[in-house]
């Protein structure tokens, strides 16, 4: 077997201590002065060995004091792995200016901020965007740059996952998008954009789907007035005219539901970046909606499940319209089977579940689900009577209370609607958990 590097080395010095040795006692004829002489021979050669490598050690951008295999390899190994760290650490110092060129050279606004909200630099984009001069307001907050209590609770709260948009002014119809990431250490890259003019073209959809919807409540309810009067002055004998009138009001009742779903969706998307503040009791609310929809619900069975005494922070009407939809929906598509409606804790915060053994809805469905009048069977649709916008409400609820929809379904085992709240709107305060079970009437 081939001896180690290391291993011949120390022979050697064993020998050369040796014949130090018998070369002082042939000398002196004193062999115990010989063995003192070889051990101190060997200390000296380990000893100015150690002082090498602790130089080393101190002056580690020098090369390793040992060549060749054996340690010599492994102190190389340890140099290489040195000079990459130093080189990696330095990397971004020498990154900066080469990034900062390259934003500097940009049409879109780019600024640099500290972890402390400071201004460390911005191109010329920025300063035109935001009408400043980077050699006055270096230094200064960006909340002290451009005052906006929005920007400021934004940058305080520290979670960037969604962009920001502002007005600059009161009266002023510009709107600027903010964009933070994380860059350096603890320095975030801000990019800026104009988007006047999309955020015009939205609130112009949005006013026109409302007014349009508005306008539409004052005929429809003379129209209904109208049928309502006719139903009363027809004969019960004219049974062709009677079907005639119930399936006018039947429509016009659908008619009606879409304007108010439709009035209700703007009135949602007006106010979603608004702070939803309320103190929410989600256990009593779902209680309450489950009693509510007790009489219009024959021959089914709701349970609700509260295993948490967490509550929220929220809107209460736009939550009570969100658990309504996903509830209805349930009831609607799913057949005979039992619904199932769940208050729980999750990994990431508190979760509403409402669950049905229905008929499933294909995969390929699901990620349009949310959308408006997005329809999975038209026909069976139409024969229930909904408007298509009950899940385009409940995202649009979800997204102003910054919580998730997760749909999971499997086509003959039902469907689960999860609506999962982050830990940032958690109110903890005690409160009952149990299991209530409504056994719902006859339909009337």
């Amino acid at each position: 077997m081939k001896a180690s590097p290391i291993f011949l080395l120390e022979i050697k010095r064993l020998a050369f201590a040796a014949c130090s040795a018998i070369a002082w006692g042939a000398v002196t004829g004193d062999w115990r002065q010989a063995l003192f002489v070889s051990m101190v021979v060997l200390l000296l050669l380990w000893g100015w060995q150690l002082a090498r490598l602790y130089h080393w050690f101190s002056h580690p951008e020098e090369f390793p004091p040992i060549d060749g295999p054996g340690m010599g390899g492994l102190l190389h190994d340890v140099y290489v792995l040195r000079s990459r760290a130093i080189q990696a650490s330095s990397s971004p110092q020498r990154s900066q200016p080469y990034l900062k060129e390259s934003l500097a050279s940009m049409r879109e606004a780019a600024l640099i901020i500290s972890g402390s909200g400071k201004l460390l630099w911005c191109n010329e984009a920025a300063e035109y965007l935001l009408g400043v001069r980077f050699a006055d307001e270096e230094g200064k907050r960006l909340t002290d740059v451009m005052s906006s209590p929005a920007l400021a609770a934004y940058i305080e709260e520290n979670n960037f996952q969604k962009p920001l948009r502002i007005q600059r002014g009161v009266e002023s119809e510009a709107c600027l998008q903010f964009e933070f990431s994380k860059f350096g250490a603890d320095d975030r890259l801000v990019f800026v954009k104009d988007v006047t003019e999309q955020d015009k073209l939205e609130r112009m959809r949005r006013d026109f789907v409302g007014n349009v919807s508005h306008e539409l409540r004052t005929p429809l309810t003379v129209i209904k007035g109208y049928i309502e009067t006719l139903q009363t002055l027809m004969p019960d004998s004219d049974s062709t005219l009677q079907t005639s009138l119930r399936v006018m009001d039947t429509q016009l009742v659908r008619m009606e539901n879409l304007v108010s779903d439709l009035l209700w969706l703007s009135s949602i998307e007006s106010i979603e970046g608004e702070r939803k503040e309320g103190q929410i009791d989600m256990g009593a609310l779902l209680s309450d909606l489950i009693h509510e929809l007790t009489p219009a619900w024959p021959d089914r069975t709701l349970s609700l499940e509260v295993s948490t005494t967490q509550q929220i922070l929220g809107d209460e009407n736009e939550l009570r319209s969100a658990v309504s939809n996903l509830i209805v929906n349930a009831l609607k598509y799913g057949e005979d089977s039992p619904v199932v409606v769940k208050w729980i804790d999750s990994a990431v915060g508190p979760a509403l579940l409402v669950e049905d053994k229905g008929l499933g809805i294909a995969a390929k469905h699901i990620p349009r689900l949310t959308e408006r009048f997005y329809r999975v069977d038209k026909s069976r649709s139409q024969a229930i009577g909904g408007t298509g916008l009950g899940l385009a409400i409940v995202k649009h609820v979800a997204v102003s209370h910054e919580a998730k929809l997760f749909v999971d379904s499997e086509l003959g085992r039902g469907s689960c609607f999860r609506l999962v709240f982050p830990s940032a709107r958690v109110v903890t305060r005690p409160s009952r958990a149990g299991v209530e079970d409504h056994p719902l009437g006859l339909l009337q």
